[in-house]
């Protein structure tokens, strides 16, 4: 796996087109161009199949509303600045102070709600229907020192999960955007996060390696050995814990004891605090993202913590449904327990169509579809589709590989939800472009050659 968060400040997001919909008749056609794919060429050919009736097609399952939508994913600091007023976020100060740098990428270059709301018909003429945006909660403005120092820009860095960042503007603006946006006929879905906070709680041992739960235990205030995970369900009370119950001493600097809102996230207590993730095995789950501290979401308050958060958001503002950060990394019973709360806070309201995608980056159908079935989710981005359509459109990869893909639609059945609802992609922030991937898979390649690769992969896509 490529590290989230290979440095702080890292993440480059942009901007991208993004569809949910991708359908039974896929599967059928890709599978069937496989097997002729296999064939000798010198064997007779089989009969095809009949096409499918239009009653068989009709009992289908039901497919929710959102996988029609075409989701246009903007970072709002890089889109367009529509007031100067808050390019600074009302700080003052060198860069270091503001995050504010329009000649560096790694600062906050300008742009904020105001100017998103300005471009909306351009937006909308683009064919999107919904806009998913970047993080928009305050941000903790900078973090790193010297030259690894790098700004918030991305939303990934959340102190104040309540309020917009005053880069972007006021929550008043954002609720101006999803007014107009709505009116437009486009709905605007959140990018949020679970997992982790902005880098604020330190080791009081300047030590920062992964500790193992293995030869690290967590202990509870009496000194006695415990295991998280056999608490992470929520039907048993968890024990109580102080400083001394982990591997590592965690400590808050003074001036930021209550940086974060709501006021528990300013309790150690409430995070992992094992040192960083290496990305691999238990440290993916418990371990802090270079520093980000990284929330011990097998605790009960911080579940419930993390549902309140979100269902305000859903009931204040009349979002239409989340896009999940890092779902990977984050522990199996919290989906369960978190997605169904939010699904049933926002049935109450009246939002049955309210839709919920998680970020699993794998390409392996067995990893992202246990989110959907064990968590709950509607849905994840569709990585193992990513690959395969990279591998056939641009590697001259045969379409066994996407036949594979479309035949494991069964994994992602359940009750509300099945393959229809994967959000498709070609190419997204963290990983590159399609462009860049032919031209890597091809760098001899003609410009026309490129063209037509690019269209076969958007042709999939949308099939």
């Amino acid at each position: 796996m490529i590290p989230r968060w290979p440095a702080p400040g890292a993440r480059r997001a942009a901007h991208s087109g993004l569809t949910p919909h991708r359908g039974r008749l896929a599967a059928v056609t890709v599978a069937a161009l496989a097997a002729a794919l296999v064939q000798p060429l010198a064997a007779k050919a089989a009969a095809p199949p009949a096409p499918p009736s239009d009653a068989r097609l009709a009992a289908e399952p039901a497919r929710h509303d959102a996988t029609r939508e075409q989701f246009y994913f903007v970072l709002p600091d890089r889109f367009a600045n529509g007031d100067t007023a808050n390019d600074r976020g009302g700080l003052t100060g060198s860069r270091l102070a503001t995050g504010y740098d329009p000649t560096d990428k790694g600062f906050y270059q300008g742009g904020d709600l105001k100017g998103l709301t300005k471009k909306l018909d351009y937006i909308k003429g683009l064919g999107t229907t919904a806009i998913w945006m970047a993080p928009i909660f305050k941000n903790q403005p900078v973090q790193g020192t010297g030259a690894d120092a790098s700004a918030g820009y991305h939303g990934y860095w959340i102190t104040d999960f309540t309020q917009v960042d005053p880069h972007f503007g006021t929550n008043k603006d954002l609720e101006t955007l999803i007014s107009k946006a709505h009116a437009k006929g486009m709905k605007v879905f959140f990018d949020v996060i679970t997992n982790h906070t902005a880098d604020v709680v330190d080791y009081e041992e300047k030590s920062y390696g992964y500790l193992s739960k293995g030869a690290f235990p967590y202990l509870t205030k009496d000194g006695e050995p415990f295991d998280d995970a056999a608490y992470a369900d929520g039907t048993k009370p968890f024990p109580p814990v102080d400083r001394d119950s982990f591997p590592r001493t965690p400590v808050v600097p003074p001036a930021k004891k209550n940086a974060k809102v709501p006021s528990w996230l300013n309790d150690p207590a409430m995070y992992h605090n094992r040192g960083d993730s290496t990305f691999a095995g238990e440290s993916s789950t418990h371990g802090d993202f270079s520093g980000l501290d990284d929330l011990w979401t097998e605790r009960p308050e911080v579940v419930r913590g993390m549902e309140r958060i979100y269902q305000k958001w859903v009931g204040d503002y009349g979002i239409d449904g989340f896009r999940i950060d890092t779902v990977k990394h984050v522990n199996m019973e919290f989906w369960t327990q978190w997605a169904t709360a939010l699904d049933a806070y926002a049935e109450k309201r009246g939002r049955d169509d309210f839709f919920m995608f998680g970020e699993v980056y794998s390409a392996d159908t067995s990893v992202t579809a246990p989110y959907v079935t064990q968590g709950r989710l509607d849905s994840t981005l569709d990585f193992p589709f990513q690959d395969a359509a990279r591998s056939y459109a641009s590697q001259g990869g045969s379409a066994r590989k996407l036949a594979a893909v479309f035949g494991d639609d069964y994994k992602y059945t359940t009750d509300k939800a099945n393959a229809y609802e994967q959000v498709t992609f070609l190419g997204n922030h963290d990983m590159g472009r399609m462009g860049s991937f032919l031209k890597q898979d091809d760098p001899k390649a003609s410009d026309a050659e490129l063209l037509k690769k690019d269209e076969l992969a958007t042709e999939l896509m949308f099939l």
